[in-house]
């Protein structure tokens, strides 16, 4: 009798063993599951992340060109302006001058060609004004459009990295549903872990 009892106590343990490791393989597929849903979900992220990235970028840059031409535009029209009005303000006084005589006329018109030197030089002024203007905008914008095409290459390293990880990870789960005894399970998840906690 003391035998039949062990050998019904042997049946139950194998019976119990191969319950176990039913359920161990149903917990190892539904963890691939998760991180298979995971890695989707890092890659739609970092893809989500450069789109934007690359759209504010060009955003940026579109509007700091527009802003430079339309600054460049109006300090070019206020230097033809001045240069106008000076124009103008010559031909008044060579056409009052003619009264006063030659020397009147000498005088007048020494005025009116430095008054054109001046009007010259401040249209000139005002023109590299402007364009200096100009090239510290676009400038800036080409220095905000590196660092986003930095910022954009590092989310991407570290969407690799994180990726690269997970498949490690997903591949020691892997080969952990092979042998799926409870002991290389834990040791399997422990190195996986490990090897994330490294990273």
């Amino acid at each position: 009798m003391g035998r039949s009892d062990d050998v019904g106590d042997e049946a139950e343990r194998q019976a119990s063993s191969r319950e176990e490791a039913t359920d161990s393989r149903m917990d190892h597929a539904e963890t691939g599951t998760r991180v298979a849903a995971v890695l989707n979900a890092a890659e739609e992220a970092a893809e989500t992340i450069r789109a934007e990235a690359r759209r504010h970028a060009d955003e940026t840059l579109r509007q700091a060109k527009v802003d430079a031409d339309a600054r460049v535009e109006e300090l070019t029209r206020e230097a033809e302006r001045v240069r106008s009005e000076a124009d103008e303000y010559a031909k008044d006084i060579r056409g009052a001058v003619d009264s006063y005589g030659t020397q009147a006329r000498r005088d007048a018109e020494q005025e009116a060609r430095k008054l054109l030197a001046d009007a010259e030089d401040q249209a000139r002024a005002t023109r590299e004004a402007a364009q200096e203007m100009a090239n510290r905008i676009e400038e800036g914008a080409r220095r905000r459009h590196e660092s986003l095409v930095r910022e954009a290459k590092s989310l991407e390293e570290r969407r690799q990295r994180v990726l690269d990880g997970l498949r490690d990870l997903a591949a020691q789960l892997q080969d952990a549903l092979v042998e799926p005894t409870s002991r290389d399970v834990d040791e399997s998840l422990d190195d996986a872990l490990d090897v994330e906690r490294r990273r």
